[in-house]
């Protein structure tokens, strides 16, 4: 009874816009009579012609205080691979990306599973992240290694279309969480052997994946992963 209530007043309010357009050959007249008459009916008896709810189309907005960064600003110390096969659920979401703003465990792993480190040459690590209208949140992350040997190149075959999440930890000691268990990082690799003896060998691994509900996860300062041991230098 509501439901056709309401399409009952939009249909006369509809039709007195267009009256008063008819008879004074004033379109802005006949929708300026039309907005008035709603805004009294609405004002009066609180009965709008707008559905429920709709001051809250989406969710509102929060500020953010503008905040000072320590000298070390960018770059990362520690780089951290697992496969997502290893992780049991898909646990960051567009929910907790936009409430809580980072990701506070624990993480869901398979049991006995852990991430593996990888030791990038210095200065080599980074990440980005968009929002693209109507694409959601693009991720991507980048390192080196110098060299290419037979553990590189083992590194490189393992990873040939495998799925997995990174987790970077930046030179101020934060964690970055990059990927999801269902839209995971796949890398590409390209070594150079450099036609100068000056020139150093390196692989370049790069991942990059859109069309992700979240942009790159920041993880709370309680988290610590678990992680496979590196072998001790020969």
């Amino acid at each position: 009874m509501k439901s056709l209530l309401k399409f009952g007043f939009f249909a006369s309010v509809v039709a007195l816009a267009a009256l008063i357009t008819h008879s004074t050959g004033n379109a802005i007249a006949g929708f300026a009579a039309a907005a008035a008459v709603t805004a009294l009916v609405e004002r009066f008896t609180n009965f709008t012609i707008l559905p429920e709810g709709s001051a809250a189309f989406c969710t509102p907005l929060v500020g953010l205080k503008r905040k000072c960064q320590s000298p070390t600003m960018g770059g990362a110390k520690r780089l951290y691979l697992i496969l997502t096969e290893d992780l049991q659920t898909e646990f960051l979401t567009y929910d907790i990306a936009k409430t809580a703003g980072e990701f506070a465990g624990p993480i869901p792993y398979v049991t006995g599973k852990k991430f593996i480190e990888i030791e990038a040459w210095y200065d080599t690590t980074k990440f980005d992240t968009e929002m693209k209208l109507g694409a959601g949140f693009t991720q991507s992350v980048e390192f080196k290694v110098i060299g290419y040997d037979k553990d590189i190149v083992k590194m490189q075959t393992l990873l040939y279309e495998a799925p997995v999440n990174v987790v970077v930890q930046g030179n101020d000691d934060k964690l970055y969480w990059i990927g999801q268990k269902y839209i995971p990082m796949m890398f590409e690799t390209k070594a150079v052997l450099p036609e100068k003896g000056t020139a150093r060998k390196e692989v370049t691994f790069t991942a990059k994946q859109d069309g992700m509900q979240v942009p790159i996860f920041p993880l709370a300062s309680t988290i610590t992963l678990d992680v496979t041991a590196l072998p001790a230098s020969a």
